[in-house]
């Protein structure tokens, strides 16, 4: 949802025309209100052909399955972020291993967002679902759930499954 009032001097946003895009304008002190995307991670964590998947308890996609992801906090890296939603969501604690993806994220109606997918190895921890999770556990690649979440995810989740690694 664009925002309505400025955050610099409180005057009332209209819609212009600017950089050649309808932008949001301060009507008081001509301020743009730049909506940009905030940035996520998600965590891939896999034993042999099985991957790490949470069924969601909460909306958007609630009871639909999708890697362990979160919004990143302002006083984290991006890779603290992807840690922090492991252990939240699924109980177990991983080190990061490698850079999976970057892609935009464009079906969350909460807001439009930049995620980071990193690969991870489990550490320590217990299986076990947390808050915005109802159930989670390892699913073979070949045999994912058929109502898998965020269209990214399914990116990520078919090159595991054929092997066909991300062209840059």
């Amino acid at each position: 949802m664009p925002p309505k009032f400025c955050s610099e001097c409180g005057a009332r946003l209209v819609a212009r025309s600017v950089e050649g895009r309808e932008r949001q304008v301060c009507s008081g002190c001509g301020r743009i209100a730049y909506e940009n995307p905030v940035p996520a991670a998600a965590t891939v964590v896999r034993r042999g052909r099985e991957v790490l998947l949470c069924r969601r308890a909460i909306e958007p996609f609630l009871g639909e399955w999708g890697l362990p992801a979160g919004y990143q906090e302002v006083d984290e890296s991006i890779e603290t972020t992807a840690v922090r939603e492991v252990r939240e969501e699924t109980g177990l604690v991983v080190r990061l291993t490698s850079l999976l993806d970057v892609l935009t994220t464009t079906d969350d109606p909460r807001k439009p967002a930049v995620l980071v997918v990193y690969e991870a190895e489990e550490t320590d921890g217990e299986l076990q679902p947390g808050s915005d999770a109802d159930e989670v556990g390892f699913h073979p690649l070949d045999k994912l759930p058929s109502q898998l979440s965020f269209r990214n995810h399914r990116i990520v989740l078919e090159r595991l499954r054929t092997g066909i690694p991300r062209r840059w």
